[in-house]
């Protein structure tokens, strides 16, 4: 089995050297920057320490292997697709690994398909400097087994999710939601906290309230909590933000928070629910009817 990579960044890297070290022999990467005269040396050097041989073009790259796994920035995810269309022919898989739409992965397999050729939606779900090459990816798409059968063997975590190009993707933009914006809200509140100086009793005191308890407990705990005291909370969200302007803190995320609060409060759970409070974000979510009440 010959493997190829187009796009040589921090992902083709990553992967190609662990399933090197495993054994594969056969891996071959093109990258746009390798023939550019300061970064194409960070590119070959990458490319040698992973003994990965380095083409001269991403056709080459599809000529040569049988799995090319495209690591480009999503934004150009759709072209690399478009210029390796005249390589692909029945037997070649061809995955986009990128952070690109679910619409563009769906376009990109429409395209493939009349080669011959296979199309796989993958997305990496965790950290490649925590996991490497062994970094949980979902995969999804129409010869799914085949990637599996191929790449698990030397060490890979692989899990078919659909039939459906776009679904893996869209799990992993979702969860961003959710990863990306507890970072930026973990920012907002140090940045208070250090200012405020009381940012170890800030830390401790959330510590208390999540910490030794399941992330299904909190996410249940929290929303239906959120949407019960709504009223109360877009209040004291609403002075939070006073707080953070008096200080000189941007208030980004407490006004987004507010937003949501808001959101809750417009969905009166209590009425709904006459005043019997629900355990599960499951029972609050018969009231997000999203043609009807939008964020504004």
């Amino acid at each position: 089995m010959k493997l190829g990579f187009i796009g040589f960044g921090e992902v083709g890297y990553e992967i190609s050297s662990g399933l090197v070290s495993q054994g594969l022999t056969e891996v071959y990467a093109y990258d746009a920057l390798q023939h550019h005269a300061e970064k194409g040396k960070f590119v070959k050097e990458r490319a040698e320490k992973a003994k990965v041989t380095l083409l001269e073009s991403d056709s080459d790259v599809v000529d040569m292997c049988d799995i090319i796994i495209a690591v480009v920035p999503g934004a150009f995810a759709l072209d690399a697709a478009k210029s390796i269309i005249g390589q692909m022919r029945s037997g070649k898989i061809f995955v986009d690994a990128s952070t690109s739409l679910p619409s563009v992965k769906k376009e990109e397999n429409r395209l493939i398909a009349p080669t011959g050729g296979s199309f796989i939606d993958a997305a990496l779900m965790a950290s490649l400097s925590q996991s490497h090459y062994k970094v949980p990816i979902l995969i999804s798409g129409t010869n799914c087994a085949a990637m599996i059968e191929a790449l698990t063997p030397y060490g890979m975590n692989i899990k078919e999710i659909t039939k459906n190009p776009g679904d893996a993707i869209a799990v992993k933009f979702v969860r961003s939601i959710y990863m990306k914006g507890i970072a930026a809200l973990g920012a907002e509140m140090l940045e208070a906290a250090n200012i405020l100086g009381v940012d170890k009793l800030v830390i401790d005191s959330i510590g208390n309230t999540l910490d030794g308890k399941a992330f299904e407990f909190n996410n249940n705990y929290l929303v239906v909590a959120s949407a019960w005291h709504a009223d109360r909370q877009v209040h004291e969200m609403g002075d939070v933000t006073k707080m953070l302007e008096d200080i000189g803190v941007a208030p980004i995320m407490t006004q987004a928070t507010t937003k949501r609060l808001e959101w809750f409060r417009d969905i009166n759970a209590r009425d709904h629910f006459q005043e019997k409070r629900p355990e599960q974000w499951k029972d609050i979510a018969i009231l997000w009817d999203h043609n009807n009440l939008h964020l504004k």
